[in-house]
């Protein structure tokens, strides 16, 4: 019998602390605040290291309730030929423990998405959704689990089809489900020029205008790691019927002490 993959980390020691206890304080300190949790059908996140993009995860961790299942969708970042990566079984493990998959609802995932490809392979030597996992380890419940899917498409009808599969498959739930879109905003340029891009793409955001943001994106040539997984997202809770998304924080990593002239954006954004 086959053991199930362990997708062990890559990036802890560099994004983020490899020490389990240094981890925990971290992302205490990150997630402090004075606002009661409370549900969320959707958040949006950054990825890039605790110390430049941490205080803006931490921001909308710290206000929201991890149920015990999280689907996670992320970019691709290591060039990999598979356009789709879907891990249907074993775990993902941070310095915190493991997290094992949600083998059912992956299942039926893929069910409706026959181009989410079984393959934990591509998911190795990527950042975006392992750097998530320590907030839902030391907020959530004991018996977490988690759906992974990375993804370097930007195929219309494959992301819209991946939408209305996820609002499917969260609404057969009996418990609540927690919806991450691991994206950064605006890459690369000047300060000032990533903050005024970002002002578009999040008004359209909050307007929960998926076809909107897509056309900002497209229209204005903006590198985005991210903007499939957002627009999908987007699209899903639309679907759900949620009826607010809130810009909980935004900033760039010139704020956190970057290079000004090739900044990139983040945002927090909780969607109910």
């Amino acid at each position: 019998m086959m053991t199930p993959a362990i997708r062990r980390p890559v990036v802890a020691g560099y994004f983020y602390p490899a020490d389990p206890a240094a981890l925990r304080d971290r992302v205490d300190r990150l997630t402090q605040t004075s606002e009661v949790r409370h549900p969320a059908c959707a958040v949006i996140v950054p990825h890039g290291s605790y110390r430049h993009a941490g205080a803006i995860a931490g921001a909308v961790y710290g206000q929201v309730t991890i149920p015990r299942r999280c689907i996670l969708l992320g970019p691709s970042h290591t060039g990999t030929w598979m356009p789709w990566s879907l891990m249907v079984a074993g775990a993902y493990r941070t310095p915190l423990g493991d997290v094992p998959i949600d083998e059912a609802c992956a299942h039926a995932l893929q069910v409706r998405c026959p181009f989410l490809e079984a393959d934990a392979w591509s998911q190795r030597g990527e950042h975006a959704i392992e750097v998530q996992l320590p907030f839902l380890q030391h907020l959530g419940p004991p018996d977490l689990s988690v759906v992974a899917v990375v993804t370097s498409s930007d195929d219309p009808a494959a992301l819209a089809q991946l939408a209305t599969a996820l609002a499917q498959v969260i609404r057969m739930q009996e418990e609540p489900v927690l919806l991450i879109a691991s994206s950064d905003f605006s890459h690369y340029e000047p300060h000032a020029v990533v903050v005024e891009r970002d002002r578009a793409l999040l008004e359209a955001i909050t307007q929960m205008d998926h076809a909107a943001f897509s056309r900002q994106v497209q229209g204005n040539g903006i590198v985005m790691c991210g903007d499939g997984v957002v627009a999908c997202v987007l699209e899903a809770v639309r679907q759900l019927g949620a009826h607010e998304a809130r810009v909980v924080r935004y900033g760039t990593s010139a704020d956190a002490g970057g290079d000004p002239n090739s900044a990139i954006g983040y945002a927090g954004i909780t969607i109910e």
